[in-house]
């Protein structure tokens, strides 16, 4: 049965509930006796275990399940939270974790049993003594004796005289109409769902022409544990039965030959073909495009939560837009040349308006909280301090800031870098912080705020600090500088060398790090989205990690400017300011151009000779340079004219063009004409 349609929904809930729960054990951890967080804990599990169910996903449903009674036991005070079982129960949620992981990959769930976690919750159970588990367990095979006639409840199903005239109809070609009653688990959640699947199973074999109560009822869960249907079908008694059992959490079915009985009432039914026809509406019979792509790839983490408010908005502004082009319209049929000018121009106007804030409503509609990614950060946090025997705690503070879905679907990796680097080489042991007479608990603080078009993430810590004669004894040892370099070397370069690929200051590798692999991603990936990072340190103090990213990667404000006859645009965010220099006051350090601006020494670059244009005819006098920076350093890019500022659509070059990374994409321009979008970043 094809079920692909909704495991887009089924992993979106999947994660929420998987972070509720991570959320909710970390605080039990720390309050051992809130029975709010033990409540939370146990629905999120049982809601869990229906979703699995429902999709078809044993082995997490088991897992589930034991967790589930686990909690069930905590809820009626038959056990006690400790950390033993803390810890279990985070093994559970990585291993739910995993199986999620393989449905977004494959659509499947694995082999993996987990027989070992099953095992430990077990162990859990009798080690508290709790004698009443497993009757629990198996409380959903307990059967109630229901009396065979009530049980046979298709027996007593009122039919109309069309339905009646089907059942003869059948019989006459030769096939089985069978009457069922389904009964569904108490404990199930989803019973609507476990309904639909029931339906769905007979339509591939035949047709339900009655159910009780109607489709729309029990789609509305309308409906007790049961219901029953009449079905038309070829395929024999047991086969159809089969096909009911088979969908999960179905505790019985009742299936036999169905024959119209004396004393049931047929009801009359003045329009039969109107009727038949509202009834195979209301059958759940339509057919998923899904069901050509069962072996395909799901996608995950496409959509987009909004509120109503801001889609309100769109919509008005999408009105508004169609009004512009009925205004325009108009103006083009007037004959009175003058004023229909003038109203063009008025409707230009009042059509720039709309469109700049139609632009700022998709943007609120594509932003998404930060915190979506730092969520899981405390997890994280509470694991490695076990693992590294460190005491520490994370402060996270503006986790309402917003980012472009784009950008947040980047920034996880990265930000799980620096935090584990602040934990394993920043925070020192707990007995050296006591010899340092510094709190017991090393604390690492994560800080999201909005600055302007940019978000900062700050990741700081109060532990040791970088040493940087020890960053510059690693780094000639592994042969990145030589000595005579390292003994020169400003501390700021010193410290950006912890950027380079395969560069460590750890004496031995763990499974935490060491390897190397950690900051170079960090900085790849910050770059790569547009942003930039940097690190402030104080020996024995702490270090501070800063991240600046823009708000979205879709529209930028950016300058536009001409090199011979070529357009380029440079994103506005990265410009300082646009001077005009005298060729004159051009100086040469180490063989390279650079000018004296107020003070500071910055370095030019050429970007006719860089962009590889035709040489000039001859050397102006006065040279127009655009000041760029990138963190704290800054260069000045030569360019011949400056054509305004002005709103640009970034479009990818695609990945058939292997091109320098100082081209981050390209735009159309008003007339229709390519301007390639120069990364000041990767020149700087």
């Amino acid at each position: 049965m094809d079920l692909s349609q909704y495991l887009e929904i089924f992993i979106d809930e999947t994660q929420e509930h998987l972070q509720t729960l991570n959320d909710q054990v970390l605080i039990l951890e720390a309050e051992p006796d809130n029975i709010d967080t033990v409540n939370e804990i146990f629905r999120a599990a049982h809601s869990l275990k229906g979703m699995a169910g429902t999709m078809g996903f044993k082995r997490m449903q088991r897992l589930t399940h034991d967790m589930e009674n686990v909690f069930s036991e905590i809820r009626n005070g038959k056990m006690s939270v400790t950390p033993d079982l803390v810890d279990v129960v985070f093994k559970c949620l990585d291993a739910i974790e995993e199986y999620l992981g393989c449905i977004v990959e494959t659509s499947d769930e694995g082999d993996n049993d987990n027989e070992d976690i099953i095992g430990m919750l077990n162990a859990c159970l009798e080690a508290e003594g709790a004698p009443e588990t497993e009757p629990q367990q198996k409380a959903p095979e307990v059967k109630t004796e229901v009396p065979d006639d009530d049980k046979r409840k298709f027996l007593h199903i009122e039919i109309a005289d069309f339905e009646k005239n089907a059942i003869t109809e059948a019989k006459a070609k030769n096939l089985n109409v069978y009457g069922a009653t389904v009964y569904i688990d108490e404990n199930c959640i989803l019973k609507a769902a476990r309904a639909f699947l029931v339906f769905k199973g007979i339509e591939g074999i035949g047709e339900v022409i009655k159910s009780v109560p109607v489709v729309q009822d029990i789609e509305d869960e309308k409906f007790e544990f049961d219901f029953s249907m009449l079905i038309i079908s070829e395929k024999s008694l047991e086969e159809v039965k089969k096909i009911i059992t088979n969908v999960s959490e179905i505790k019985e079915a009742i299936v036999e030959p169905y024959e119209i009985p004396n004393d049931i009432e047929v009801v009359s039914s003045v329009q039969p073909k109107e009727e038949k026809e509202e009834v195979k509406k209301e059958d759940p019979k339509k057919k998923s495009n899904a069901a050509a792509k069962t072996n395909s790839k799901p996608v995950a983490n496409r959509s987009v939560r909004v509120d109503i408010e801001k889609l309100d908005d769109l919509m008005n502004l999408v009105s508004e837009l169609i009004i512009a082009k009925n205004g325009l319209v108009s103006v083009s049929n007037q004959e009175d040349n003058r004023t229909s000018m003038q109203s063009f121009n008025e409707q230009i106007e009042y059509l720039e308006r709309i469109t700049t804030n139609l632009h700022e409503s998709v943007m609120k509609v594509r932003m998404v909280p930060i915190e979506s990614v730092v969520n899981r950060f405390p997890r994280m946090i509470r694991d490695l301090s076990k693992k590294l025997g460190k005491e520490m705690e994370l402060i996270m503070t503006g986790e309402d800031t917003e980012l472009d879905r784009t950008v947040i679907d980047e920034i996880g990796d990265p930000l799980m870098h620096m935090l584990r680097n602040s934990a394993d080489h920043g925070l020192e042991s707990t007995i050296d912080r006591l010899k340092l007479g510094k709190p017991q608990v090393g604390t690492i603080k994560l800080n999201a705020y909005q600055d302007g078009n940019n978000v900062t993430i700050e990741v700081e810590d109060d532990g040791a600090g970088i040493d940087v004669e020890k960053v510059k004894a690693s780094a000639v040892k592994k042969g990145h500088i030589t000595e005579e370099q390292a003994e020169i070397m400003p501390e700021k370069e010193a410290i950006d060398l912890l950027f380079r690929p395969a560069f460590s200051t750890a004496e031995k590798i763990s499974d935490v790090s060491g390897r190397g692999v950690g900051l170079d991603v960090v900085k790849n990936k910050i770059e790569g989205l547009g942003g930039d990072v940097e690190v402030s340190t104080k020996l024995g103090e702490g270090t501070k990690f800063t991240v600046r990213l823009p708000l979205t990667l879709a529209i930028i404000q950016a300058l536009m400017v001409e090199i011979r006859n070529e357009k380029y645009a440079i994103a506005l965010n990265s410009i300082v300011t646009i001077e005009d220099v005298l060729v004159s006051d051009i100086k040469y350090v180490k063989q390279k151009e650079v000018i004296n601006l107020r003070g500071t020494v910055i370095p030019l670059v050429r970007l006719d000779e860089v962009l590889d244009c035709e040489p000039a005819e001859k050397e102006p006098e006065n040279l127009v340079i655009v000041i760029v920076k990138k963190g704290d350093k800054q260069a000045g890019l030569v360019i011949d004219n400056l054509l305004g500022q002005q709103e640009i659509v970034i479009k990818p070059l695609g990945k058939y063009i292997n091109i320098h990374k100082m081209i981050s994409g390209a735009t159309i321009l008003g007339d229709g004409e390519v301007a390639l979008i120069i990364d000041s970043n990767s020149l700087v």
